[in-house]
């Protein structure tokens, strides 16, 4: 490093970066930042680690491991964006589970904030989400299966109650 104002100090790199000093060395640590020069025995680091800890948190945000990020970052055979596309094509079916977990906590949520009952012991609701979760996942129960149908997942407009409202309560 020639120009010593394009030097910085790990906590002026950590204020511009908004992350913890600590992070920074544990990331050094790890091999997903480069050891910086030392001056004095304290790091010194050049501008572009702003910009590769900004890959660093946009990796983090979209699903990446530390560890497929270093491999992302690391010396490789294959060029950076190359490595990337294999890294994304690999994560897809990783976030296409994710979504459809989401989609079966949405349908029972909506199904839960319409539901009736007057107690859980009741309530099938709870033990329809297994069913329905062991379903999507194409595993098999672990109970028997219940003779009762699942409930509707998604109630019609006209049958949804107000969730906030509760019951009236029924007389023993």
């Amino acid at each position: 490093m020639t120009d010593p104002e394009a030097v910085l100090t790990i906590g002026e790199i950590a204020h511009r970066a908004g992350v913890r000093a600590s992070r920074i060395r544990y990331y050094e640590s790890i091999g997903v930042l480069p050891a910086p020069d030392r001056v004095s025995g304290k790091r010194r680091y050049t501008p572009a680690v702003l910009r590769r800890l900004t890959v660093i948190t946009a990796a983090q945000r979209i699903g990446f491991t530390l560890e497929e990020i270093a491999a992302l970052l690391g010396p490789g055979k294959r060029p950076a964006h190359e490595r990337l596309r294999v890294l994304a094509i690999d994560k897809l079916p990783e976030i296409d589970q994710l979504i459809q977990r989401a989609i079966t906590v949405r349908e029972l949520l909506v199904t839960c904030a319409v539901c009736d009952c007057n107690s859980l012991d009741q309530c099938r609701i709870l033990d329809d989400a297994l069913a329905l979760d062991d379903q999507r996942s194409r595993r098999p129960t672990a109970h028997a299966p219940d003779p009762n149908p699942p409930r509707q997942s998604t109630p019609t407009t006209t049958a949804r109650r107000d969730p906030r409202r509760r019951p009236p309560a029924q007389p023993n």
